[in-house]
């Protein structure tokens, strides 16, 4: 009996093994964290390289809160906020190119989408936001569109 009982313990210890990796793997990394800019890593193509970024970002129930903190070598520090939902509704927002709505979208478990569009329709900003597997790495890649024409961007953030 104890030779038999043994032999159902290796055979189901698998199985559990797997059972457990399959629900973490499952399991996407949370957003929420502070996040600072990678500068080194990130490409912002014919736009203004800040010198520092930093993201605050509180994620629950499939909604968040986005703010945090950036800083050009040619001006003072500039903060921003942002509270919304993955819902595609529109969500007022404040922003340096004036006031406008940002709608956000899930796209999986480590992607969203955000399209803002500010009030005068003069200024468009899409962007996709991504968390890496393991949860260290946040990317963002943004287009933007003013009257003086199209820029793209690439920001990576590594988690504090």
């Amino acid at each position: 009996m104890r030779i038999s009982s043994t032999f159902s313990s290796i055979r189901v210890a698998p199985a559990l093994v797997f059972l457990v990796c399959s629900v973490c793997a499952a399991q996407s990394p949370t957003y929420s964290g502070v996040w600072k800019l990678n500068a080194e890593k990130s490409h912002w193509g014919q736009g203004t390289k800040p010198g520092s970024v930093v993201v605050v970002i509180d994620y629950r129930d499939g909604g968040m809160n986005y703010h945090g903190a950036v800083t050009y070598s040619s001006e003072d520090t500039r903060t921003f906020e942002f509270t919304g939902a993955f819902d595609g509704k529109q969500y007022r927002v404040s922003r340096s190119f004036g006031d406008g709505y940002i709608t956000l979208r899930r796209v999986d478990a480590n992607t969203f989408d955000s399209v803002f569009q500010s009030d005068n329709g003069l200024y468009t900003e899409t962007a996709r936001t991504t968390i890496s597997r393991d949860g260290r790495t946040l990317t963002r890649k943004l287009t933007v569109r003013t009257a003086d024409g199209t820029q793209s961007c690439y920001e990576v953030y590594d988690r504090r």
